[in-house]
C-alpha cells in the first residue's frame, strides 16, 4: 500500500530530499504501536515536468495492515469487522504522521472511507459492493490518483460514493432500482 504526500513540489535539492526520507523512516520507526516497516523514497509523478513527492510503501504483511477491496458482488459482512479494525489501526498510524502538505491515498484506504460513509448513514453489513472506477482529471500529472466512485448495492437501491484521493468524500448518491422496473 503506497501513501504519497506532497512535501516537495519542484524541489531538487538532494540533500533536502534525504532530510525528509530520513525524518519519515525515524517517525515510522518510533510509532507507538511498534515499528511500521515501510520503503520510502522519492518519487517523481510529473507528466512532463517535475513533480516529486514522497512515496511511503508500507510493507503491507509485515504490519498485518494488508487488506484489498473485494471481488465484485461480495456482501460487505463477510469482512466488516476486520476492515473496520483496518481502518482504525490505519488512522491512528496517518494521525501519527501527521503530513503537513497534501497526501494522496491509496484505494484500498479510499474504500475503507466509502464504508465508513455507508455506515454512518446504514448498516454497511447489508450492502454488497459492485466495483469502481476513476473519475476522470485535468491534470496530467495525477493519472492513476484521480478520486474513486465506489458502487454499492442495498436491497433494491444502487448507492454510489464518491471519494477523493485526499480522502474527502466528493458525494453520495442514492438510485432506487424499482424505479427503473
Amino acid at each position: 500500500m503506497e501513501i504519497l504526500f506532497n512535501h516537495l513540489g519542484e524541489a531538487s535539492d538532494e540533500e533536502f530530499e534525504l532530510k525528509v526520507i530520513e525524518n519519515t523512516v525515524r517517525k515510522l520507526e518510533k510509532y507507538p504501536g511498534g515499528y511500521i516497516p515501510a520503503n520510502v523514497k522519492i518519487k517523481d509523478i510529473g507528466a512532463g515536468a517535475d513533480w516529486r513527492v514522497v512515496s511511503i510503501e508500507i510493507v503491507a504483511a509485515a504490519t498485518g495492515l494488508f487488506f484489498a477491496i473485494p471481488a465484485l458482488h461480495k456482501k460487505i459482512r463477510e469482512s466488516c469487522e476486520e476492515w473496520q479494525r483496518i481502518y482504525n489501526g490505519l488512522n491512528k498510524v496517518l494521525a501519527w504522521l501527521a503530513f503537513s502538505s497534501p497526501v494522496y491515498y491509496p484505494d484500498e484506504y479510499l474504500f475503507l472511507i466509502a464504508l465508513y460513509e455507508l455506515d454512518s448513514e446504514d448498516n454497511a453489513n447489508d450492502f454488497t459492493f459492485l466495483g469502481s472506477h476513476n473519475l476522470p482529471e485535468a491534470n496530467p500529472s495525477l493519472k492513476g490518483l484521480e478520486s474513486v466512485v465506489f458502487n454499492f448495492r442495498y436491497d433494491e437501491s444502487f448507492e454510489s460514493i464518491a471519494v477523493s484521493r485526499a480522502g474527502k468524500v466528493l458525494w453520495r448518491n442514492s438510485t432506487e432500482l424499482s424505479c427503473f422496473a
